[in-house]
């Protein structure tokens, strides 16, 4: 394949910059490929940061070879890198828009006016619950009243905030109230981010992993108050229409896996190691070393696409679908062509249902 049909089929990607890859919160969910354990299937992350310096200059190249005009800034939680301010300030002048994903707790007003100078698009934060203690518990960290007092800070600045809620089957009969408390907030957007198992969380899948009826009730949730309260829902982890109608939801807007296609969610860690997304543990290649051409045309990241469970082989929704979420079924499984934690639960329970019926 040539660098002409690589750069076509990759257009205007959006660039995930990884600052750091430790967080000062313990979430049981977390994806962090950093946590996953040595002999897990997608173990050893390769770990190191650059300087400051040598950061820019890495994050200038990456967005002059890629073409891309969108930069999330990401973790690890980003802010715990001194020099964090510093570089977003920089991804600022180097793309028109510039999004924050942090969970709050260094969000003080030095950082809020810097990140409204700088002309950030957004900030998002994370609200697993509307009840102090019950979210502290589920971060691992307290950090409730942080979270709020950075989204109101942050929009008296004139920063956009975003929510993110991870639906786990601890927390996804509070989601009611979490897009009660954004209303309240004045927050008019939510990420809802069924859990979708990488990193340490494959070893959480049986405590945490919600049920396709909790999303389904979340989901019924969302295109009932979003409409109502001015709040938009959207869905960045796959949830796969065999399992849900999504034809019934007008409100709610369905996200599906970006890789390979025309504008994919490429991550770069701190060393300047490129990855298909912030799920995966694969490394395509480095922005220092390597061409983007020689970076996109790796056999890993060509044949993504392709790779599907044997299941969806055939599913009039193979191509958009494309399997749910098969870095999670590496992660947990070992293989691309596994059925996703999420798919293969839900249809090992509907395959026993249907034993005991018969």
């Amino acid at each position: 394949m040539g660098i002409r049909e690589l750069f076509s089929r990759a257009t205007s990607p959006r660039l995930d910059f990884e600052l750091v890859g430790g967080c000062d919160h313990a979430c049981g969910h977390c994806y962090n490929v950093w946590n996953a354990e040595d002999d897990d299937p997608a173990g050893a992350y390769p770990t190191g940061h650059l300087r400051t310096t040598e950061y820019l200059a890495m994050m200038s190249r990456a967005v002059k070879e890629s073409g891309a005009e969108h930069i999330t800034i990401t973790g690890g939680e980003p802010l715990l890198r001194k020099d964090a301010l510093e570089i977003i300030e920089h991804a600022c002048s180097l793309v028109p828009s510039v999004q924050l994903i942090t969970n709050g707790s260094h969000v003080d007003e030095a950082a809020a006016t810097r990140l409204a100078r700088a002309g950030v698009r957004s900030v998002q934060l994370t609200l697993l619950s509307a009840d102090r203690a019950r979210h502290d518990a589920l971060k691992g960290a307290a950090c409730f009243d942080d979270t709020v007092a950075a989204a109101a800070r942050l929009r008296r600045h004139g920063v956009h905030v975003s929510v993110c809620f991870v639906a786990m089957k601890e927390n996804w009969s509070e989601f009611e109230d979490v897009l009660e408390l954004c209303f309240a907030l004045g927050v008019d957007s939510v990420a809802y981010n069924r859990m979708s198992p990488t990193g340490w969380a494959i070893h959480e899948i049986e405590r945490l992993l919600p049920l396709v009826e909790q999303v389904q009730a979340n989901l019924d949730v969302a295109e009932r108050l979003g409409p109502r309260w001015g709040i938009r829902v959207t869905t960045a982890m796959p949830i796969p229409p065999c399992l849900l109608d999504l034809g019934r939801y007008e409100w709610v807007k369905f996200g599906f896996c970006s890789t390979g296609t025309a504008s994919p969610n490429i991550t770069i860690d701190p060393v300047g190691n490129v990855r298909s997304c912030n799920l995966s543990s694969h490394v395509m290649g480095n922005v220092q070393s390597d061409g983007w051409g020689r970076i996109l045309s790796d056999d890993y990241y060509q044949s993504f696409r392709s790779i599907v469970p044997e299941a969806c082989r055939g599913c009039e929704y193979e191509r958009s679908c494309n399997g749910g979420c098969k870095e999670s079924a590496r992660a947990t499984y070992g293989r691309l062509d596994h059925p996703e934690p999420f798919v293969h639960l839900a249809t090992s329970e509907r395959a026993r249902r249907l034993r005991v019926l018969g």
